[in-house]
């Protein structure tokens, strides 16, 4: 009965080693799969936390290229990246009005554009550029043919606050329907304030009061136009009176200048 207690210890053990060895490999195996699946994941995570890509929308002028040229941001990470700095990097553009943006992982930033409408041609330094509402250049014309626009000539587009007024005025002309059935309208800047040329007759106009001026000058420039008397200028810049003057006849010697106020 011994000798045979004493053979089944060494078998027993022999199993319990085995057990062991088995245990430890499913313990390691558990291990490694769980170490890679670490790897994976972060990986992923690193992935997503990318910017891999951009999907542009609503943009008929400037196309992807342009976008991340103005951006800059691919392969950057996202945690260093701000929604607010990019929608003002995109508002850099003059072609841009507004934008809506919004990440979709892993790592693409979906952008919606809504682009700006030219609204004038600006004539500058021998160029004719195009402007938005703002007075931003969006770009020089290079084909004869130009759209119809009006014309502000001779301001610098790096004085905004001139070019902020004369896109008021601009305004202010097409809500009054000014612009219609026009052969030429030209926006200009004197010492004085702005000047607006429309199919030949200048209107000084000064600053401010765009709207209510072009009120008097459409109640007045049909009545010009009936009595058929040759204009030189009519003057908006006063805010009781209307200075219309007429062209001078040839004889009519110069001491003899005559202003007719209505």
């Amino acid at each position: 009965m011994r000798s045979k207690n004493n053979r089944r210890k060494p078998a027993s053990r022999r199993q319990g080693r085995l057990a062991l060895i088995i245990k430890r490999i499913v313990i390691f195996t558990s291990i490694a799969v769980a170490a890679v699946s670490v790897v994976s994941g972060a990986y992923f995570l690193a992935q997503a936390f990318y910017v891999r890509g951009l999907q542009v929308y609503g943009s008929s002028h400037l196309d992807k290229r342009d976008i991340e040229s103005i951006l800059d941001i691919d392969g950057k990470q996202l945690l260093y990246l701000s929604l607010k700095d990019i929608d003002s990097k995109l508002k850099g553009s003059a072609w841009i009005k507004n934008t809506s943006l919004r990440w979709r992982l892993p790592g693409t930033l979906v952008i919606n554009i809504e682009e700006a409408a030219p609204k004038a041609l600006l004539d500058f330094g021998g160029k004719t550029l195009l402007v938005n509402e703002d007075g931003d250049v969006m770009e020089e014309l290079q084909d004869a043919a130009t759209p119809f626009l009006p014309v502000i000539k001779g301001i610098d587009p790096r004085y905004k606050k001139e070019m902020s007024e004369a896109m008021k005025l601009v305004e202010a002309l097409v809500a009054k329907n000014i612009l219609a059935d026009r052969q030429y309208v030209e926006v200009g800047l004197e010492s004085y304030g702005l000047t607006a040329n429309i199919d030949g007759e200048l209107v000084k106009v000064g600053y401010g009061r765009y709207s209510e001026k072009f009120d008097k000058w459409t109640e007045l420039e049909p009545e010009l136009r009936k009595r058929g008397v040759p204009i030189q200028y009519v003057d908006l810049r006063f805010k009781d009176s209307v200075i219309v003057k007429p062209v001078k006849p040839v004889k009519e010697s110069k001491d003899k200048k005559k202003e007719k106020k209505i």
